[in-house]
């Protein structure tokens, strides 16, 4: 026996010397020593008293798997076995702790109906044997036998249950197990799901998945992404592996957790995957009004394509755009800086579409053998291809009006189209006021040095008469023998028509084209465009004097034979291309013209405009793709086809066939089971170029999640960004705060692996039973036996002296009762004598306090 408070026991001396005290002068001895004893009673609980005994009364914690790898019909096999355990417990202790991700107390239903429910929440979605037979050996009382009782299917993912039951042994802590079946292995699994690098809005891609099967199976295939149907396919699978292959289609862009269901009529399966679709941004580089490149604008936007118009090329980051298309620019007049730009941005991934348009003229003065814009096209723009000479006379107005600058920039395009002419061609340049003079009569373009000196001592003055130097001029070229004969007629005011519309028709009838410019305001509009019509030419209103060399040449050279074609062709499809599917290209409409490009021996030709000139060409030039239309895409040689049903579709096919299948920067993500994280490792690719400071990342998950994650450089041109999931599953991405293409978006899915476990573990449970001495499956009332243990423990004899001073009290208040009612409860049961009886009668007059002395 031990005393806790023996140093109680010192207040015995004072009690013994009270009761010494009080048996003097206390007449009823009993009552006295009831007292006595119990304040000894109390003093000796106050001391608290123990004593060693031996306890084989069993404490058993019954930990029950509660996640989302067990069926509904396993929950109800350990809510029963629970329930026999409780019935089977008799004198004995139990205790219940489901678990899944980690223990956690019933609530309130699961005791109230004695039945289970998953773990809520994100805890059923793991398994972590380990933590829970630790918290339950924790949770075992002191002095009782301890037993844990575990029940589970054994598909641990989370820990290592095995160190837990090492210490379970090391502290003579048995295991029973029971097994629960587990969620059976579905008879179809899907080993294998494929996507495309690169998946851009509005474009069908292909989802490539393998099944493998163990029956013949019948169902559906359905496509979902952030709750939309995306569409489904019918699938039938045989015996063994099975190849699937699906298209769907984004709208916009983003990334999105997509969700593929197979659903027949024995189950339904479902497997979740991230992907990410981008929103390509297309650069349109034209010189045309928007009023010009609207249709086209239009056509791709409504695709889904961001499009960005300007007038001439960014000096720098072409990367960030997807597809690059350059209409009606002047490819020759570009810059070499420009040219090298959309070289390298091709070979490096990019597309680029040039859709010619009357811009482009072949200059001789600016062909560079070695052009880095012309290595990148599948075609090259080809020089006039006519081998008989050609005859210009050009007819310009010196009269005051022109004097000053403008008399000067006609000069100055006069001396551009004598450039241009080769040596074989014939020019003459004839002006005009009140009369007309040759200032150069028609001779061979050999003698350009001569002919630029005579057209320099032009001088303004005098009025304005058109008709006799048109005739005059059309008189002079009548007689030279060329394929091609042509009149420009240059002007800034007005004059009468006199013949010239007769003169316009006779030589239209000789094959002779005549075309007007009108400079400023002041000119007569209506004539000119008549004259022009009539002439088979076109008519030119110019406001701004500086665009008189460019519209002068242009016209000049459309017109003997340049590589602009000026006549209706109806387009022939020669080659075959996937995105041709839904263009009715056999109903295109005519058009109008385009400009000559030989093909390259590679490339691949599409579209024919004639039997030597193609109309579209295409080509793969390192990682990108480049292609040439040789007419344009508006009001001028297309203007038929603006109103033609495939127009959208054949223009945003095109542009998409170009965008890029490959990233400037490689990514990969890897999954690190042990510490449940993920390391995504960016490589960029030689041409970009590395960000001064390393960019901040940003985890985004689901419920809110969000956590900065730092980008570490490994090595030049390498990085890598450690992820630490923790306890998280579902659809994550990984993102710099601000779009940077060298650090593109990646998303990932951390699956539950509760979802990919099958069936139970029974080894495992055999295992811990037989490593801790427990039992797997035992019988309940097997449970609680103590099968010969016994663990000391404490009996606390306190409560026990208290309960018997509280007896001894109730019977000396009984015993004072029976006095007051005149009876000496322990006095013999005979008859009084008198003399008794008179001490008696003398004595009841005394006060009642006297008479219990």
């Amino acid at each position: 026996m031990r005393w806790q408070y023996p140093w109680v026991m010192w207040l015995a001396v004072p009690w013994a010397a009270w009761l010494v005290w009080q048996l003097r002068k206390f007449p009823n001895k009993w009552r006295l020593f009831l007292r006595a004893f119990a304040l000894l009673l109390v003093l000796l609980a106050l001391a608290q008293p123990t004593l060693r005994v031996w306890e084989t009364r069993v404490a058993v914690v019954a930990a029950v798997d509660t996640s989302r790898s067990l069926t509904q019909a396993d929950l109800e096999r350990a809510s029963t076995i629970l329930r026999a355990l409780n019935h089977a417990r008799g004198r004995h202790e139990l205790i219940v702790m489901p678990f899944a991700r980690r223990p956690r107390s019933l609530t309130a239903e699961e005791a109230a109906q004695r039945k289970l429910h998953y773990a809520p929440g994100e805890d059923g979605g793991a398994t972590d044997l380990e933590t829970a037979l630790q918290q339950a050996m924790a949770a075992l009382p002191m002095h009782r036998v301890p037993k844990v009782v575990l029940i589970s299917d054994g598909k641990e993912n989370v820990g290592s249950v095995l160190r837990a039951a090492f210490v379970a042994r090391s502290l003579h802590i048995p295991v029973d197990t029971y097994a629960l079946a587990g969620r059976p292995r579905p008879a179809v699994r899907l080993e294998r799901l494929e996507l495309p690098g690169q998946i851009y809005a509005g474009e069908p891609f292909s989802v490539e998945l393998l099944f493998s099967t163990d029956q013949r199976i019948h169902g559906r295939l359905e496509f979902e992404a952030d709750g939309r149907a995306l569409g489904g396919t019918p699938v039938s699978l045989q015996l063994g592996a099975n190849r699937v292959l699906a298209r769907i289609v984004l709208d916009r862009g983003g990334t999105f957790e997509l969700k593929t269901r197979l659903t027949s009529s024995q189950f339904r399966l479902e497997f979740l995957q991230a992907l990410q679709v981008q929103e390509p941004k297309v650069l349109l580089v034209t010189p045309d009004p928007p009023v010009a490149t609207g249709p086209l604008v239009a056509a791709l936007q409504k695709s889904r394509l961001a499009v960005e118009v300007a007038p001439k090329l960014p000096e720098r980051r072409l990367e960030r755009f997807a597809v690059v298309i350059l209409s009606n620019c002047d490819l020759q007049g570009l810059e070499r800086r420009e040219k090298e730009a959309l070289e390298a941005y091709v070979r490096h991934g990019g597309g680029l579409l040039v859709i010619a348009g009357e811009n482009n003229i072949y200059r001789r003065e600016r062909h560079e053998p070695d052009d880095p814009l012309n290595r990148a096209l599948p075609a090259r723009l080809l020089p006039p291809r006519s081998p008989e000479s050609t005859s210009v006379v050009l007819i310009l107005d010196k009269s005051s009006s022109m004097e000053g600058r403008k008399i000067e920039l006609a000069k100055l395009a006069a001396v551009g189209v004598v450039d241009q002419l080769r040596p074989e061609d014939r020019v003459g340049v004839l002006t005009f006021d009140n009369s007309f003079q040759w200032a150069v009569p028609i001779r061979r373009a050999e003698e350009r040095s001569l002919i630029n000196r005579l057209i320099s001592g032009i001088v303004a003055d005098g009025g304005t008469q058109i008709a006799p130097a048109l005739e005059e001029g059309y008189r002079q070229i009548r007689r030279v023998q060329a394929t091609y004969r042509h009149i420009v007629l240059l002007t800034d005011g007005i004059s009468e028509e006199g013949n010239s519309l007769s003169i316009a028709r006779e030589a239209a009838a000789e094959r002779i084209t005549i075309s007007t410019v009108g400079l400023g305001e002041d000119v007569n509009k209506a004539y000119l465009q008549k004259v022009a019509e009539m002439g088979g030419g076109r008519c030119y209103l110019v406001k701004d004097p500086s665009e008189l060399a460019r519209i002068l040449l242009k016209d000049v050279l459309e017109h003997i034979g340049s590589t602009a074609v000026q006549k209706e062709f109806k387009p022939v499809v020669v080659g075959r291309a996937q995105w041709f599917e839904h263009v009715p290209l056999e109903r295109a409409p005519a058009l109008s013209g385009y400009v000559r490009f030989e093909t390259k021996p590679t490339a691949e030709v599409l579209i024919r405009a004639s039997e030597t000139d193609p109309l579209l060409v295409r080509w793969q030039y390192g990682l990108g793709r480049a292609a040439v239309f040789t007419s344009d895409a508006k009001g001028h040689w297309a203007t038929a086809w603006l109103n033609w049903e495939g127009y959208d579709l054949f223009w945003t096919n095109l542009v998409r066939d170009l965008l890029p299948r490959s990233s400037g920067t490689e990514t990969r993500v890897v999954y690190h089971r042990d510490r449940n994280s993920v390391r995504v490792h960016y490589r960029l690719a030689e041409h970009v170029d590395e960000p001064p400071d390393t960019p901040e990342l940003f985890l985004l998950g689901p419920e809110g999640f969000h956590r900065k994650v730092p980008l570490v450089k490994l090595a030049p041109r390498q990085y890598v960004a450690e992820v630490d999931l923790g306890k998280r599953n579902g659809f994550f991405r990984l993102r710099p705060l601000d779009d940077d293409p060298r650090f593109p978006e990646v998303a990932f899915h951390q699956p539950e692996t509760e979802l990919s476990e099958f069936g139970c573990d029974v080894p495992l449970l055999q295992q811990i039973a037989q490593l801790t001495g427990g039992q797997f499956q035992p019988k309940p009332e097997e449970v609680f036996s103590p099968r010969g243990r016994a663990v000391p423990a404490t009996l606390a004899l306190w409560p026990g002296l208290l309960w018997l001073a509280i007896a001894v009290s109730l019977a000396e208040l009984w015993i004072r009762h029976w006095q007051r009612s005149g009876r000496d409860v322990f006095a013999p049961a005979s008859k009084p004598s008198r003399q008794e009886a008179g001490a008696g009668e003398r004595l009841q007059p005394l006060p009642r306090a006297q008479s219990l002395k």
